[in-house]
């Protein structure tokens, strides 16, 4: 034991406590685990581990091992610099592999090959932006001699505009953020998607993000446009906290809305009580402003005005555009339904609100109650914040979460790998949740690195990643990765077009200081210098018409699209969202796609586009064989063998130049799929 603990003694841990022995030496280091008789932690240099029994360390220092054994333990872990040194990096990793490795010997499992530079490449820019890279992408990451290249991409990656586009689909689908929301005259969604773009562009972290979303208040277009959060759900409170709870939580409370839940302990009234931190979110619309838009309605419907009906139309957007607000920050009480079934209540009853998880928020909920809300939504010491994003994030890069289904976890759920769970959980808390960052490490490890595994995997099932699972490329990443084929630059600022996306700031604007009698002169004027014109955002504002011109406007980035894709458009067919369920896309095969990949959208849009970027790669090459060569370089990321490039270059003639090279390979597995 003395020489086990002198051993002990040289490790140093990046987000680690101290720990003071019996013998009056003391450690800092990584508790990885702990139990009433043992603690395990882990050495810096070379991340070996080492069983401790709890007697060996002093009162104080076992206090501090109750803690972290606790639901609370994660306050205490110390934060990093962000971005992390190599060498933290490297002991991180090192520890993730390890931990999936020691699973994989536990179970007799074999790890899949590593994965050569070319489908590395693809799969990083897959993961990372969303779509397939260009040949002069690929080229220059297969150039690079640096030995820690591998890591250059990836952060190059996380801080590119493709990241933004490739997250705004992923954070889209979580929040089912659609264009257009019942009951509003506006497009509350372009304003949604705004405020979406520009928290993940200014790299807020994940939990500032949630806790926005959550204790959002103020004017929609003066300030408050998170509260998009709470129109989206507009009128369905009750709905709106059972979503909050699935997507930040990780927990289903549903079935408690209407009884208590038949397959977890929370009852009906625990769900109201939770819902009671959210009172006062039904009411949307902003006093301020009232007053005019009754005076304007009187005004255009009093004196019989032929265009009374088009005014009415501007009436409402103006509305919209001025009232939509919340200035209630939660009573933190509530009336029980009118159909309360279960004995521990009536109809009618008030209940206060109150957490379902402990540790329990600890201020007073009256008059804050959502601020309070959203606080121990995102604090460190709730048991589910934590491991729900680090688990969502995991299932995003390698198929298949630790915990499945992501988001029915209960007080006995425990991932299949344990140890790399609560690990994962300490390495999200030392970066402050910084996705940017937690990503960073995971791609780093050999597991990212390696093939993916080619049997079937069923969600529900237990996976041990002996490497990523073999997946399709998502709707969003098949549509980005087509449009890159035709416009190599498809992430920069000479791309951008938003489809169904408008700015009713001007409205705001323009009429929010004005008296009813006012607007309504204006109408009349503006009516009368636009004759035929019913668009009365066009008229006052169009500077999204006269943008500068873009070329072929319907092939642009998935995020500056319609949400949702209208169906029948190539994303819904490649089981795109209908942002109407949280994490609504699916990856069934069916015939629509096969057909689309054949003669549809891929033959109409992109090979017949001579013009397009990697027909002109081709071009550029003389023989045969090197023309065959770039469009593997630029279809799949990768050269062609001997026996690929003898039988396709005979497909190349001079009436369809290179459409049937690139046709069979646009249609191949190999092309759909994330290798």
């Amino acid at each position: 034991m003395k020489l086990f603990l002198i051993l002990l003694f040289s490790t140093a841990s990046c987000f680690g406590s101290t720990l003071y022995f019996t013998n009056g030496k003391s450690l800092n280091a990584t508790i990885l685990e702990a139990n009433e008789t043992h603690v395990l932690i882990a050495r810096e240099k070379d991340l070996q581990r080492f069983r401790l029994p709890i007697k060996h360390l002093t009162i104080d220092t076992r206090k501090q091992v109750e803690l972290y054994h606790s639901k609370g333990r994660y306050s205490t872990i110390p934060s990093v610099k962000v971005p992390i040194d190599d060498r933290t990096l490297k002991n991180y990793v090192s520890y993730i592999d390890e931990l999936i490795d020691q699973n994989l010997r536990s179970k007799r499992l074999q790890k899949t090959k590593p994965l050569d530079d070319y489908t590395y490449a693809r799969r990083t820019y897959l993961t990372l932006t969303g779509r397939i890279p260009t040949q002069q992408e690929l080229n220059t990451f297969l150039d690079d001699r640096d030995s820690n290249k591998k890591d250059k991409l990836i952060q190059k990656l996380l801080n590119s505009n493709g990241y933004v586009n490739h997250q705004m689909n992923w954070w889209s689908d979580m929040l089912r953020i659609k264009d257009r929301v019942n009951g509003t005259n506006i497009n509350v969604g372009s304003v949604y998607r705004q405020w979406l773009r520009d928290s993940i562009s200014s790299k807020k972290t994940y939990d500032v993000m949630v806790k926005e979303l959550v204790s959002s208040e103020g004017k929609l277009l003066d300030g408050g446009s998170a509260i998009s959060y709470y129109l989206r759900d507009r009128g369905m409170q009750e709905d709106n906290l059972s979503h909050t709870i699935r997507i930040f939580l990780g927990t289903r409370l549903e079935c408690a809305m209407c009884h208590d839940h038949p397959f977890d302990k929370w009852s009906q009234r625990q769900f109201y009580e939770m819902t009671a931190f959210t009172s006062g979110i039904g009411n949307v619309r902003l006093k301020d402003g009232g007053k005019a838009i009754g005076a304007l309605s009187r005004a255009i419907n009093a004196d019989g005005d032929p265009k009374a009906g088009l005014f009415n139309n501007w009436r409402n957007q103006v509305r919209d555009s001025i009232q939509f607000g919340i200035e209630n920050n939660g009573t933190g009480i509530m009336k029980l339904p009118r159909d309360f079934a279960e004995s521990d209540g009536n109809p009618g009853d008030i209940v206060h609100a109150k957490a379902i998880f402990t540790p329990e928020p600890t201020a007073k909920t009256q008059g804050q109650s959502r601020k309070i809300f959203a606080d121990w939504i995102v604090s460190k010491d709730n048991p589910r914040f934590t491991t729900m994003i680090a688990n969502r994030v995991w299932k995003q890069i390698f198929g298949a979460g630790l915990i499945e289904p992501i988001d029915s976890m209960m007080d006995d759920t425990v991932a299949n790998n344990q140890p790399l769970m609560k690990y994962l959980e300490r390495l999200l808390v030392s970066v402050d949740y910084d996705l940017r960052e937690y990503r960073r490490i995971l791609l780093n490890t050999k597991l990212f690195q390696r093939e993916s595994k080619k049997q079937d995997y069923k969600t529900l099932e237990e996976y041990n990643f002996e490497g990523p699972i073999l997946r399709r490329m998502t709707g969003e990443q098949l549509w980005d990765s087509l449009v890159t084929l035709v416009y190599n630059d498809i992430d920069s600022k000479d791309r951008v077009y938003l489809h169904n996306q408008q700015d009713y700031t001007p409205l705001y604007e323009r009429y929010k200081d004005m008296t009813g009698e006012e607007i309504y002169a204006d109408f009349k004027q503006l009516a009368s210098e636009n004759d035929g014109n019913r668009n009365l955002l066009g008229i006052i504002y169009s500077g999204s018409e006269k943008a500068k011109p873009i070329k072929d406007r319907s092939l642009v980035r998935s995020s500056y699209l319609q949400y949702p894709a209208p169906g029948g458009h190539l994303i819904r067919q490649f089981g795109g969202s209908d942002k109407e369920q949280i994490d609504n896309s699916n990856a069934e095969p069916n015939t629509t796609q096969v057909l689309n990949l054949l003669n549809g959208f891929v033959e109409s849009n992109i090979l017949n586009k001579k013009d397009a970027d990697f027909i002109k790669s081709m071009q550029e090459e003389k023989s045969k064989a090197k023309q065959v060569e770039n469009a593997f370089l630029s279809i799949l990321s990768r050269k062609p063998n001997s026996k690929e490039s003898t039988v396709l270059k005979d497909f190349i003639d001079e009436k369809d130049g290179f459409k049937h090279v690139s046709w069979i390979l646009l249609n191949s597995h190999e092309f759909i799929f994330i290798k």
